[in-house]
């Protein structure tokens, strides 16, 4: 079986998960992004804890709980509060090893993985838009994704930072805009419905699309420094958890500060 035929398997398993979890929200959406999660931990941890195994238990434990709490407390400002709290923990926990691979991993952690997490939850918590703004969220990722993939396989030509990123090109940036504008376009009226001129929607889609080729970018920089092919291989044909979910963990932050700029 090829690696494009993976992919699309786990994407045709993991996709009704990831939108059947949105449209029931709550504790539902909550243990969904609980579990993703504690897998994006465990993947960081092993890489930049690798050492010392227990020390990436801790970090899982804590998002665990963090992700289910604030799935059904609310969210306000105390979330931020406490990824900070869990950064200082953690880096507690590993800085008397004076590993400098092990406290750069504890601090950034739990700002890369925690911070996206509760933009999501945050999103989805919105009584009145949550839903369709995070299948929003999902569907331009996922536009994207594809996008970027079939026109840069398609027409090839200058990659855009090969010493991080070796097969990305600029035409599949531009493929993934376009990709990414289309679907935005399509989703507003059918499922947004938000009073806004079609080119302001297409623009944002494209802007996102861009954010979510920088989170790839992010990930495949990570991934260099460490050493590691992949997140993990929990995923067939994606990798880990952290690889498919590169372009969510950049898009996610993006989308809640637009949302909270203009007050949809």
């Amino acid at each position: 079986m090829s690696s494009l035929q993976l992919r699309i398997i786990s994407a045709l398993v993991l996709a009704p998960i990831a939108i059947g979890a949105t449209y029931l929200g709550g504790a539902y959406f909550a243990l969904f992004l609980a579990i993703a999660t504690a897998a994006m931990s465990f993947e960081w941890c092993r890489a930049s804890f690798l050492k010392h195994k227990p020390s990436y238990i801790t970090l899982i434990t804590i998002w665990l709980l963090l992700a289910l709490y604030f799935g059904f407390e609310g969210y306000n400002q105390n979330a931020l509060a406490a990824v900070l709290i869990c950064a200082v923990g953690v880096i507690a926990l590993t800085w008397f090893r004076r590993e400098e691979r092990e406290w750069k991993g504890a601090f950034l952690g739990p700002i890369y993985i925690g911070v996206p997490v509760l933009s999501l939850l945050s999103i989805r918590g919105d009584a009145e838009i949550g839903f369709s703004l995070t299948i929003f969220l999902f569907f331009i990722v996922w536009a994207t994704d594809i996008g970027a993939y079939f026109a840069g396989r398609s027409i090839g030509g200058p990659k855009i930072a090969p010493s991080i990123s070796p097969n990305k090109t600029w035409a599949g940036l531009i493929g993934g805009m376009i990709a990414a504008a289309f679907v935005a376009v399509l989703l507003n009226v059918y499922l947004l419905q938000l009073d806004v001129v079609p080119w302001l929607v297409a623009g944002t889609g494209a802007v996102l699309a861009v954010v979510a080729q920088i989170g790839d970018f992010a990930e495949s920089a990570w991934k260099r420094h460490f050493g590691i092919k992949d997140a993990s291989n929990l995923i067939p044909g994606h990798g880990g958890v952290l690889d498919r979910l590169d372009g969510v963990l950049f898009v996610a932050p993006a989308l809640y500060m637009i949302k909270t700029l203009v007050g949809f």
